[in-house]
């Protein structure tokens, strides 16, 4: 009935430059919303439960532990009134499903929204030009191809902006 997870949150600290580690391939390390700063490792063993040797890209958080595991262990989470933020990621875990998460929202270090990751895409708003990359063919996020597709970051803004509010709303915050 074990479960062992090994996971992090957040990439290498890279102001301290070697002692910091590092996330190559990948862009950046902590504090930041490129993937050098999000993309962490998470290895779990559950025999039985989990195939020897796999592997999975699924795009999942570490926000979504909680609720996986509460079903995994045939459990319920508290009736209070609390929102979970996390989606129940159970069968992406064990293999037997894709990940029901398609997107994510990112938030700057000091608590502004930044971006939004949905699928392969990513923006992150940045001045002048916004940022997009495409995660599937550039993991690296060196290629920016905002100026090729502005409907593509239209639509990525509406929805980032309406996540955001649907935020706003479920926790009373004020813009």
């Amino acid at each position: 009935n074990t479960w062992i997870i090994f996971t992090s949150d957040n990439g290498p600290w890279i102001k301290f430059a070697n002692h910091g580690g590092s996330a190559l391939p990948l862009r950046d390390g902590k504090s930041t919303t490129f993937e050098g700063g999000q993309l962490v490792p998470c290895i779990m063993w559950a025999p039985g439960r989990i195939s020897a040797g796999t592997r999975s890209d699924a795009l999942v958080s570490t926000i979504d532990l909680l609720p996986s595991f509460a079903k995994l262990a045939d459990s319920k989470l508290p009736e209070n009134g609390n929102r979970i933020d996390g989606l129940d990621v159970s069968s992406t875990i064990t293999g037997d499903a894709p990940s029901p998460r398609g997107e994510f929202i990112y938030y700057a270090a000091q608590g502004g929204l930044d971006g939004i990751r949905q699928g392969a895409w990513k923006l992150l708003l940045r001045k002048p030009q916004p940022l997009l990359f495409n995660l599937k063919e550039d993991i690296s996020e060196k290629n920016n191809l905002a100026g090729a597709n502005p409907q593509k970051i239209e639509a990525l803004t509406a929805r980032m902006k309406e996540l955001e509010e649907e935020n706003r709303r479920i926790s009373g915050a004020t813009p």
